[in-house]
């Protein structure tokens, strides 16, 4: 039988399986038969909130179940876990990324949407900035970095989970699809969803005043039905701070659309590392002031961190295992100053 994992934890798995039934379930052998972009095989956790599976229904208990296959994932959004040293999926087989971020309490981080707006763009996915507590009012520089990113085509939203106030727009933007919220502690994804769908009562918490940070509400990522059947959400536990790996340090251009487009203009291509070149097409364009000086920073601050990843890989003799002829993604959340 066909199921939905909707959320793990120790191995252990509620899957919404093909007859309407939830069931706890368990993977069934020493290895998880999978297929396709970040299966199951040296993973962390083999299974993550949106991947379709096979179960075995348990002869004995009908609520329990045995996961026998993972089907092919057509995306995965996740991370790289340092304590097991390897990829760990967050969430599979999405539509969105959506990253919900806030004016004030905690304070609008745009090198933050930046990070999560390069892994929407790794894994060819559409990206949405929610910000949330409009409420609380916007500063011209919060305003004028919104605009920016919309000039991106990036999708930008207010709203409010507390007036109202963006609800609508924001459920025509998840309606039929899977979608995934990220965002740093405190910015109230949880009071988004519960907002967008009565009844949810999806747990939150308050933000400190004194360190302006939100604290943890969220402990795994769940997948969770809304109003019409076909819309999900996958609620993520929030970040502080984001870090990418699984880029080669000259391919990190291509994830930012108003510096790509200059690459070709650029005398030495893609071997320019868009620093201090003669003849760089994009810091010529920093220059004229046609690319915000925050996102070029954010560009030379993850290209820093991907350059350091390579020379601590090289003195260790170890292979890159980042490049994208070897189909890897920048899925590695660490705790990086990002603010």
């Amino acid at each position: 039988m066909e199921g939905l994992v909707l959320r793990g934890s120790n191995n252990l798995f509620t899957v919404l399986c093909g007859d309407g039934k939830e069931r706890l379930c368990s993977i069934k052998g020493k290895r998880l038969k999978g297929t396709g972009p970040g299966g199951a095989q040296d993973s962390y956790n083999a299974l993550a909130a949106g991947d379709r599976v096979e179960i075995d229904i348990d002869p004995i208990r009908d609520d329990r179940g045995s996961v026998t296959e993972l089907h092919r994932r057509k995306n995965v959004f996740g991370r790289y876990n340092e304590k097991g040293r390897a990829e760990q999926a967050i969430a599979a087989n999405l539509d969105l990324v959506v990253c919900v971020c806030s004016p004030k309490l905690p304070p609008f981080r745009p090198r933050f949407v930046d990070r999560v707006a390069v892994l929407a763009e790794a894994a060819s996915l559409p990206f949405l900035i929610v910000l949330n507590k409009a409420d609380l009012g916007l500063d011209e520089d919060t305003e004028t970095r919104l605009a920016y990113y919309q000039d991106l085509n990036y999708g930008v939203l207010t709203a409010s989970a507390r007036t109202g106030e963006g609800l609508d727009e924001l459920r025509a933007e998840l309606e039929n699809r899977t979608s995934v919220f990220v965002g740093q502690s405190g910015v109230g994804k949880s009071s988004l969803i519960n907002a967008l769908e009565p009844g949810m009562e999806r747990r939150t918490g308050a933000v400190s005043e004194k360190y302006d940070r939100g604290k943890h509400t969220t402990t795994m990522a769940e997948l969770l039905p809304l109003w019409n059947g076909s819309s999900w959400i996958a609620d993520t536990p929030g970040v502080r701070r984001l870090a990418l790996r699984g880029i080669a340090p000259d391919s990190l251009v291509a994830y930012f659309p108003e510096l790509a487009k200059l690459v070709p203009d650029c005398a030495f291509g893609l071997s320019c590392t868009h620093r201090n070149e003669k003849g760089c097409a994009i810091t010529a364009a920093l220059e004229a002031g046609t690319i915000h000086p925050d996102r070029y920073e954010s560009y030379l601050r993850i290209r820093g961190e991907l350059e350091q990843n390579v020379e601590h890989k090289r003195k260790e003799g170890k292979p890159h295992p980042w490049f994208p002829d070897e189909g890897k993604r920048p899925q590695d959340w660490m705790d990086i100053d990002d603010e």
